[in-house]
């Protein structure tokens, strides 16, 4: 689940340069790293499985987020020790992507506009 939630972060990030960022949750334990996240103006938090190791990471550091998923429950799937199939990280791509839409404002993602038309 971790491989198909990464995948669909970059994709995302590669649909809107500039108005999405990516980051390494572990970073947040570098204190310059955890000062840059802070200054984000909005943030989405993902896990991948119901353990929810990053959200027990930022609540440790006092970190609000925006939003928050955890895929596992979301998509109602459970955690397999194996690379994801093309459909299961199509259907986390979606899920991220309704996130991030619903976090800019409702803004139509580049992937949204190019099937509106």
């Amino acid at each position: 689940m971790g491989v198909a939630a990464s995948k669909a972060c970059i994709r995302l990030w590669e649909e809107n340069v500039g108005e999405v960022k990516i980051g390494c949750l572990p970073a947040v334990i570098v204190p310059w790293k955890l000062n840059e996240i802070k200054k984000s103006e909005k943030r989405i938090l993902i896990d991948a499985c119901g353990v929810q190791c990053g959200k027990k990471l930022i609540e440790r550091e006092g970190m609000p987020v925006d939003r928050y998923i955890e895929l596992t429950s979301e998509l109602g799937v459970r955690k397999a020790k194996q690379l994801p199939s093309k459909a299961l990280e199509e259907q986390v791509y979606r899920v991220i992507q309704k996130e991030v839409g619903a976090l800019l404002g409702g803004n139509l993602l580049e992937e949204e506009k190019k099937e509106a038309v």
